[in-house]
């Protein structure tokens, strides 16, 4: 099995016992919770446990059942993203030049006494 970094594991064990909480704090029951998410108790008891080979779309499903889906949909939102933004105001370039238009087709200052002869 796929060994991972303490921080990983804490924060995988932080989501079971969040959802746990969740879950209780609704007065529901793993029973209860299992059949809203369409899942076997046994799923709901590895995503309580903090068990990382959980699918993500059973944890989403866990969040939907629990009327939290939107905190899971704002995890990683850009609006949210202090790095990201921190990051883009480090490499904002220093000046902002226009666009190089391709010139037009100007006429010989001669143009109206051009003639065309056929």
């Amino acid at each position: 099995m796929k060994q991972y970094s303490r921080s990983i594991s804490r924060a995988i064990t932080r989501i079971g016992d969040d959802v746990r909480t969740a879950r209780i704090r609704r007065r529901l029951s793993q029973k209860d919770l299992a059949m809203n998410m369409g899942v076997s108790i046994g799923t709901v008891q590895r995503i309580e446990a903090g068990d990382p080979g959980v699918s993500l779309g059973n944890i989403a499903m866990a969040f939907l059942a629990l009327n939290s889906l939107p905190k899971l949909e704002q995890v990683l939102a850009p609006s949210g993203d202090e790095i990201g933004a921190t990051m883009d105001m480090v490499l904002m370039p220093q000046r902002v030049r226009s666009a190089k238009r391709p010139e037009k087709v100007r006429a010989s200052p001669n143009a109206e006494y051009e003639v065309i002869s056929f």
